[in-house]
């Protein structure tokens, strides 16, 4: 059997890579000069596309994102809301999937599978926590 700190140490590592890749991500996000919404709307508005979304829709979904993935991101490193931001960070992941799906853009929807594996791993393990640390459980 594997020690509950053991698994309860890879939880909270797992927990944190997806926090840090969704505050990475969030964060440079801000700083692109609105140049990550501007190249995603104009790859959006290609006619060519079979499934083709309102242009408000996804001027508003990718102005956003970033506030999504900062505020999920520090939500993360709470225990308490793992519950809810493991299922927020499910959706999320989802509609990135969907948005690579319709940009046909088919090995960035493989991608996105290993981002969820993330969330799973996360999900099965046991919640880290600074109470189990300081009752010695």
């Amino acid at each position: 059997m594997i020690d509950r700190r053991k698994l309860q140490c890879v939880e909270i590592v797992a927990r944190c890579l997806m926090a840090l890749i969704l505050l990475t991500a969030g964060t440079s996000k801000f700083f692109s000069g609105g140049g990550f919404a501007d190249y995603y709307s104009g790859q959006f508005a290609n006619e060519a596309l079979r499934i083709t979304l309102p242009g408000t829709l996804t001027q508003l979904y990718l102005t956003v994102i970033p506030f999504i993935e900062v505020a999920l991101g520090a939500a993360l490193l709470v225990s308490r809301l793992k519950p809810w931001t493991l299922y927020a960070w499910y959706a999320f992941m989802a509609s990135l999937l969907v948005g690579h799906y319709i940009l046909q853009e088919w090995s960035e929807v493989n991608q996105m599978l290993d981002y969820f594996f993330l969330g799973f791993l996360c999900h099965i393990l046991p919640t880290f926590s600074l109470r189990d640390i300081r009752t010695g459980t």
